[in-house]
């Protein structure tokens, strides 16, 4: 896989969830079995706008050099998201925080941060 094919999934992906996120958290959330607060509601509105840049960032970035600054910068923030979510939402399927569901986005945040991890590993060479 190319990383261009790579980014552009990455951004198929992650501006839908990210405008899902933003515009309707309270018919999304409750699939998870996660009941959100006003509280909930801000910060689950805060983490699609942050899905949504992700989103729009890989997106628009897919056509730069694998070996440039920027792409480095791109391909180790998004691999750091990833990272972390894959053991965030993990750990909300273990300990009952969301159903098991969350396995499904855990395991769907691994293949991606294997994947940015990749692509960085190829951008040193």
């Amino acid at each position: 896989m190319t990383l261009k094919t790579f980014l552009t999934i990455n951004a198929a992906m992650f501006v839908p969830f990210g405008l899902g996120m933003l515009s309707v958290p309270l018919l999304l959330f409750p699939v998870l079995d996660v009941h959100l607060d006003g509280d909930g509601l801000l910060m689950a509105k805060t983490v699609g706008s942050m899905l949504l840049s992700f989103g729009v960032m890989c997106f628009l970035s897919r056509r730069e050099p694998l070996g440039s600054a920027g792409m480095k910068a791109v391909l180790f923030g998004n691999f750091l998201f990833h990272a972390f979510d894959c053991l965030l939402t993990g750990k909300g399927a273990y300990t009952g925080d969301m159903n098991n569901m969350g396995y499904i986005f855990s395991t769907m945040h691994l293949l991606f941060a294997l994947g940015f991890m990749y692509f960085l590993i190829d951008s040193k060479k």
